[in-house]
């Protein structure tokens, strides 16, 4: 049934990323050049708030009431409308309406990547056949990459058309999915579900804890990346930052594959930290790229992406996925995804924008040396992270050493 169901979830990876990929990528890079390099961070932040404010809620709904592909197909189609709109705002240079706009791209958007892991989990063995269908949305997010980059977009508010584009298709595209009802429906409706306080009573658990605190400030030289990596290759020289991107893409792709096998054999512990490290190695690559100007600085640095993504976020999903229980999936997915793309980006994006500011001061390649002190500090964030995880961590899920030690019987 797994086998039967998977490619049709595989689809829907692949156009989740890719509409994602297409307005989020580059939004740094769109902002700047419209003038508006200023409000990079401020962006960032918005799309933090409206992460904060929705995907509990819709968790919920989905938890209880209505089928999640039927709400995602709805989030997608109103999203691609409120897309479509955004770019006449940008090109007027009109702040406060593309931020605006950009906050409810954020509120429709964000809850559909927590409903997409959730309809993944309910239907596949998570820890054998997740990363597989994840890295479909690697390919996604790769291919819009190239796309934009070749056809030099990568600047353009015309990437925000292909977002709607793709958006109207996977709103549709929702419909078709196979069904994936509401766990707990028919259960007496009590505050407690609305507040989403089941889910958040995954708090109590310390190990729990832990990760979402290494999540929430790991967000720092994620978004470091995410929103100022275009900007930096731009300095660097790199006019189609799009397309460069892509070798971090590649590489997460390759990893994906192995993550299964290297979860299995490593466990969770071991598997994050390593990921956390390699933070801590790429912002030191890009810290050295800014003064050295050698290629093979960015280049190691974007290779590392495989590392950084699949080994912490990815694992990530799957380590909440085997916590929560079975009523409170669709809500936990929220979870973990406001602590990183609510609290944390809101969090990271002041932080980052701030720093930005601050220390690029000169735009251009001649700005490259203030880029030396910007990238050293997410590498000392990340540090602080990977010592405490490593100090402070225990949870192995089972009372085993390893996913690998249970049974196949007591396995998602």
């Amino acid at each position: 049934m797994e086998l039967i169901k998977t490619p049709r979830l595989l689809i829907m990876m692949f156009v989740q990323y890719f509409m994602q990929g297409a307005w989020n990528m580059t939004m740094g890079l769109v902002l700047s050049s419209y003038g508006m390099a200023n409000i990079i961070g401020t962006a960032y932040g918005l799309l933090g708030v409206a992460t904060l404010i929705s995907p509990l809620f819709i968790g919920m709904v989905a938890d209880r009431f209505f089928a999640s592909q039927k709400i995602m197909g709805i989030l997608h189609l109103i999203n691609a409308a409120i897309i479509f709109s955004t770019p006449q705002f940008i090109e007027a240079q009109d702040q406060t309406m593309t931020l605006v706009m950009i906050f409810l791209v954020g509120i429709l958007f964000y809850p559909t990547t927590a409903l997409s892991n959730s309809i993944s989990f309910h239907h596949i063995n998570g820890v054998k056949y997740f990363p597989v269908i994840r890295v479909f949305g690697t390919f996604g997010f790769m291919a819009i990459g190239f796309i934009i980059g070749q056809l030099g977009y990568s600047g353009d508010t015309m990437t925000w058309y292909i977002a709607a584009a793709a958006g109207v298709a996977l709103g549709l595209y929702c419909f078709t999915l196979p069904n994936t009802p509401p766990k707990a429906k028919g259960s007496a409706f009590a505050l407690r579900d609305l507040l989403c306080l089941d889910a958040l009573a995954l708090f109590r658990d310390r190990n729990f804890s832990l990760l979402m605190l290494s999540i929430l400030v790991l967000m720092i030289p994620k978004t470091a990346y995410s929103a100022y990596i275009p900007v930096f290759l731009k300095a660097l020289g790199f006019d189609n930052a799009a397309t460069m991107m892509q070798i971090g893409i590649a590489s997460e792709v390759i990893f994906m594959f192995l993550l299964s096998a290297i979860l299995l054999r490593l466990g969770f512990k071991v598997t994050l930290l390593i990921g956390a490290v390699c933070w801590v190695i790429r912002s030191l690559l890009f810290s050295g790229a800014a003064v050295d100007s050698g290629v093979y600085w960015v280049l190691f640095g974007l290779l590392l992406q495989g590392f950084c993504w699949d080994f912490f976020f990815t694992v990530a999903d799957i380590y909440v996925d085997r916590k929560a229980g079975e009523k409170i999936k669709a809500q936990a997915q929220s979870l973990r995804f406001i602590v990183s793309n609510g609290v944390g980006l809101l969090f990271a994006s002041t932080v980052c924008g701030q720093l930005f500011n601050q220390t690029v001061t000169t735009p251009g390649p001649e700005g490259l040396t203030q880029w030396q002190m910007f990238w050293i500090w997410p590498a000392i964030v990340a540090a602080v992270v990977s010592l405490l995880f490593w100090l402070l961590f225990r949870d192995d899920l089972s009372g085993k050493k390893s996913p690998a030690a249970q049974p196949a019987a007591e396995r998602p």
